[in-house]
């Protein structure tokens, strides 16, 4: 039986357009984490080419600068003082045409899982949990099959509908990363910052960053199909989800947010345009880990009770 609603549920999904939805959804941020790189490494050159001009008009020697080190040597609220502008500026330039890479793309996005995991696979969830109730096929659906039986079809049809939309904008976004790329190539001289360019030895691997993030979005799928159920309304879970990750702040070790920057500074590098707050000093992975399994099981078991306990006949 579940495995029939399963089928009904992720067929819905594909032809409701749904699925399309979220997966352009998803696209067009990872679009915007690939823009930013590819602005920040033009950015970077500009810099450089002004710092190369104002060392050639005051006849500066650049050879011996680029030879030596660079370090800020005083902090202020624009950004410090550096001691070797020039050399300091082509490593920028350098680092962000890494990051731009296909080598370190990949990453880059499972990076911004951070920040828009929880907004695009939130909507996902609240969107399955609120679809009967906006077209009133929850009596029907609710008469006809078992309530437990429907709740844990949906959960599980988000568990997998979201793996194919991570994968499938995954590898679209990292197609669109070969353009910036391409684009980059053609603008910047490469090859005059390769000395430069210092390969970075990841925290983690590939593998692990893609698990984790996945796991980003199945807790987010959850807490938004749970708000979904419990209010019945798409904005409500929607508003709730954009205070508490941009607006509130991080509230102790108990927090979930604490516990995903405990765990993502773990995991991912954030050697390009992305970066997140860190944590509380206390947490620990196991606090973190039991957050995550904690969220996810209330969550569950709050869905299955509410489904249990709601008539089939409340609008």
């Amino acid at each position: 039986m579940i495995m029939k609603l399963f089928k009904q549920e992720m067929k819905y999904g594909f032809s409701s357009k749904l699925f399309y939805t979220i997966t352009i959804f998803l696209v067009f941020f990872f679009t915007l984490v690939l823009y930013l790189n590819y602005s920040a490494v033009n950015d970077a050159y500009d810099q450089f080419l002004n710092t190369k001009e104002y060392y050639e008009q005051n006849d500066l020697d650049i050879e011996k600068d680029l030879e030596g080190e660079s370090e800020v040597i005083e902090e202020t609220k624009d950004g410090g003082v550096i001691n070797n502008p020039i050399l300091h500026h082509k490593e920028q330039v350098s680092k962000f045409i890494y990051t731009a890479s296909p080598e370190y793309s990949l990453s880059q996005l499972l990076e911004s899982s951070l920040l828009y995991f929880p907004i695009v696979f939130g909507i996902l969830g609240l969107l399955l949990a609120t679809t009967d109730f906006r077209y009133k096929t929850i009596k029907i659906k609710t008469v006809r099959n078992n309530k437990v039986h429907l709740d844990i079809a949906k959960q599980i049809s988000l568990a997998v509908s979201g793996l194919f939309i991570m994968l499938i904008a995954l590898i679209t976004s990292y197609l669109l990363s070969l353009f910036f790329y391409y684009k980059i190539s053609n603008t910047i001289p490469i090859t005059e910052f390769e000395m430069n360019l210092q390969p970075i030895n990841s925290s983690s691997p590939l593998l692990l960053k893609f698990a984790f993030a996945y796991g980003i979005s199945l807790i987010f799928m959850i807490i938004g199909y749970t708000l979904g159920i419990v209010f019945k309304n798409i904005y409500v879970g929607m508003i709730s989800i954009i205070v508490y990750m941009f607006v509130l702040p991080n509230l102790g070790v108990f927090d979930l947010k604490n516990s995903l920057y405990f765990i993502g500074n773990k995991i991912f590098d954030f050697k390009g345009v992305i970066a997140v707050e860190n944590a509380n000093d206390n947490t620990t992975v196991l606090t973190s880990m039991s957050v995550f399994l904690s969220v996810l099981i209330i969550s569950f078991a709050i869905n299955i009770l509410i489904m249990k306990k709601r008539s089939s006949f409340e609008n």
